[in-house]
């Protein structure tokens, strides 16, 4: 107990200790110098709270859109999860790295140069996490977040897709709820589902990840008619991998003659499979005489 009453003690007289100097993520280009921190709380902002925060002495945006370090005014409010370009949600992955009454410099590394801003987190609000929502909380979650991706998919795919993971993974740890509002909106909950894998599906190929968007779209092996979309991103990525059988099975699950996409997929895997068989046959011939 006493040693207990020393550390309270002492934090309470602004020990810096509690907070590192330094925070990197090199992975993400991430950077935070503690500047000043004030003890009053060690709890950090979670994945779901508004945060009442200064933001000062921001340098090298450029070209970079952000709608919080290009503020009108230095408080603001930002609550996590909405951010809306790549800028922003690495500033909300900072943030969620301090304590309240830290200052801090930031640094964002990124490909064209560094962008820096100095950060105070004065206050947290609405501070939840995932298991305290209720069903319906959760849901229009699940749909925030999904919104968030497809703004972010034409320009950001990457972040698109780290949202659509996010719904994803808050819909499943409700897939077992007894709740009487749940049991009501299994088949709200069942669409949204194939909605997220098909959109993630789109992120896995614009990342040239064709093995794993079979396994994201597996759930159609057991639908009788999959839908046109799920059909001609699970042909098109059996076609890169170079399995034709299977990109022409997948195809044949629906009547893909009365789509342009799938028709000109199939007619593609035909003339390269047919290519391949002739490439074959003339180094058979070329060993064997």
């Amino acid at each position: 107990m006493e040693k207990e009453s020393q550390a309270v003690l002492s934090a309470s007289a602004g020990d810096d200790s509690l907070v590192p100097a330094v925070y990197e993520n090199r992975t993400k280009g991430l950077r935070k110098e503690r500047l000043s921190f004030h003890y009053t709380s060690l709890e950090k902002p979670s994945e779901l709270c508004r945060c009442q925060v200064i933001i000062r002495d921001v340098s090298h945006v450029g070209s970079h859109v952000s709608n919080y370090l290009n503020a009108n005014t230095e408080e603001q409010w930002l609550t996590i999860g909405t951010a809306i370009t790549p800028i922003d949600c690495y500033v909300e992955l900072l943030l969620q790295q301090m304590l309240t009454n830290e200052e801090s410099r930031c640094t964002i590394e990124t490909k064209t140069n560094e962008v820096s801003f100095t950060m105070k987190l004065l206050r947290i609000d609405d501070h939840k996490y995932y298991y305290q929502l209720s069903f319906t909380e959760m849901l229009e979650l699940v749909k925030r977040y999904k919104e968030n991706g497809v703004k972010m998919f034409p320009k950001y795919p990457l972040f698109a897709h780290a949202y659509f993971n996010r719904a994803v993974k808050c819909l499943l740890s409700w897939s077992v709820t007894e709740e009487p509002e749940a049991t009501g909106s299994k088949e709200e909950v069942r669409s949204l589902l194939e909605t997220l894998y098909l959109n993630i599906s789109a992120c896995l190929i614009k990342q040239n990840r064709y093995d794993e968007v079979p396994h994201v779209l597996q759930y159609t092996n057991a639908q009788e008619i999959p839908s046109t979309k799920a059909t001609y991103r699970k042909a098109l990525a059996h076609y890169m991998l170079k399995q034709f059988p299977e990109a022409i099975a997948t195809l044949q699950k629906i009547d893909y003659a009365s789509s342009k996409e799938c028709v000109a997929l199939h007619k593609q895997i035909i003339q390269v499979r047919q290519q391949d068989d002739s490439n074959y046959n003339t180094m058979v011939k070329k060993m064997f005489g």
